[in-house]
C-alpha cells in the first residue's frame, strides 16, 4: 500500500505544485503585455493540460480509491466526502472552466487582428480560475493531512 500512496502524493505534488509554477508563469506572462509571449503561454497550458495535468489527476483518483477500497474500503468517512468533494470541484472547474478559457486564450492570441490587451484579459481569467483552483487543491490537501471526522 506504500506504493499507492506514493503515487497518490506524487501526483498531487504535480498537479499542486505544476498549477503553482503555471499560474505563477501566467502572471509573469500578463505581466510582459507580450502578444508573442501570450501565444506561446496559450499553447503551453493545452500542452500541458494533456500530457502533464491529465495523467496526475487520474493517478490521484485512482490511488486514492485503491487505498480506500485496500484499507477501511468506507467512503462515508467525512475525510474522505471531503477529499472526493475537493477532487470533484477542482477536476470540473478545470475541466469545463480552464480548459474553455485556454482555448478561447488561444483564439483570442492568435486572431489575425489580435491585441494583447484582449489577450491580457483572457489570460486573467485563466489566472483568476485556475487561484480558485488552487484554493480547493489545498484545502484537499489540508484534508488529506488532517483527516477531520465527526
Amino acid at each position: 500500500m506504500d506504493w499507492l500512496l506514493f503515487a497518490h502524493i506524487a501526483g498531487a505534488m504535480v498537479w499542486v505544485g505544476g498549477g503553482l509554477m503555471l499560474s505563477v508563469i501566467g502572471i509573469r506572462t500578463k505581466g510582459t503585455g507580450d502578444l508573442n509571449t501570450i501565444r506561446e503561454f496559450a499553447k503551453t497550458l493545452s500542452f500541458v493540460g494533456l500530457r502533464v495535468f491529465t495523467p496526475a489527476v487520474l493517478v490521484i483518483l485512482a490511488s486514492g480509491v485503491w487505498m480506500v477500497l485496500a484499507g477501511s474500503g468506507d467512503f462515508t468517512e467525512l475525510w474522505i466526502l471531503l477529499a472526493l468533494a475537493g477532487f470533484a470541484v477542482a477536476f470540473v472547474i478545470g475541466a469545463v472552466f480552464l480548459s474553455r478559457t485556454a482555448i478561447e486564450l488561444d483564439r483570442v492570441a492568435n486572431q489575425p487582428d489580435a491585441s494583447s490587451a484582449t489577450a491580457a484579459d483572457a489570460l486573467q481569467r485563466w489566472i483568476t480560475g485556475y487561484w480558485v483552483v488552487q484554493a480547493v487543491l489545498v484545502f484537499t490537501v489540508w484534508d488529506m493531512v488532517f483527516k477531520p471526522s465527526l
